[in-house]
């Protein structure tokens, strides 16, 4: 029988395929969320458990997302306006935190179902990764230079999971200062809920 430690670094891989797959097709800089000291994360629960121990270190409980925009665009807008005036704030404000991955998100998805069961724990903990090396990168490459947004193209197909609509890939069109426009997937997909949405993750193609 495979040792404790090869199940853990096996699962550890499945997420990241698993996560990098969501993005392609499906969570300032974004910060890296911390756990109680002790909190373990024990893959071998099942979900329902795994996603109440999940829930039980989140700091509230929504109902609806929180901050976000009213549309696929505006938000597009909203964040090259953020990585223009370098405002981590609205960085954050606009891209799904940890209550809502867990609340909103998470109970939805595929993930919670074989045969690509996988706790809350181990996608949050990849989603957040890549999110936050995502908007690290945008940062270095364009924060503090004048953003022109010129364009949005998402898929003309969406994915319903529940009360939540996922689009994505999407790119955009923009072009930094007097520079010539290009067109860049700078984000991962979007979730859409109760007239209000937020990014997925700032995973990209940078």
């Amino acid at each position: 029988m495979p040792s404790l430690r090869f199940r853990v670094l096996l699962l550890v891989a499945i997420a990241v395929t698993a996560v990098s797959a969501c993005d392609r097709g499906t969570p300032g800089a974004a910060t890296v969320q911390e756990y109680p000291p002790g909190y373990v994360v024990d893959s071998a629960l099942p979900i329902d458990t795994l996603l109440a121990r999940f829930r039980a270190t989140l700091p509230d409980t929504p109902s609806t997302l929180v901050g976000g925009e009213v549309s696929p665009e505006r938000l597009t807008r909203a964040l090259l306006g953020a990585i223009s005036a370098q405002d981590t704030a609205t960085i954050r404000r606009l891209v799904l935190n940890r209550s809502e991955f867990g609340w909103l998100y998470y109970p939805h998805t595929r993930y919670t179902r074989r045969p690509y069961e996988l706790g809350p724990d181990l996608l949050w903990i990849q989603v957040n990764e890549n999110s936050e090396k995502g908007i690290v990168r945008l940062l270095r490459r364009y924060g503090g230079s004048r953003l022109r947004f010129e364009a949005l193209a998402c898929p003309d197909s969406a994915t319903v999971e529940g009360p939540n609509t996922i689009t994505g890939p999407c790119t955009v069109t923009f072009a930094a200062a007097d520079s010539a426009a290009r067109t860049l997937q700078i984000f991962g997909s979007i979730i859409a809920r109760d007239g209000r949405h937020k990014f997925v993750s700032y995973a990209n193609e940078l």
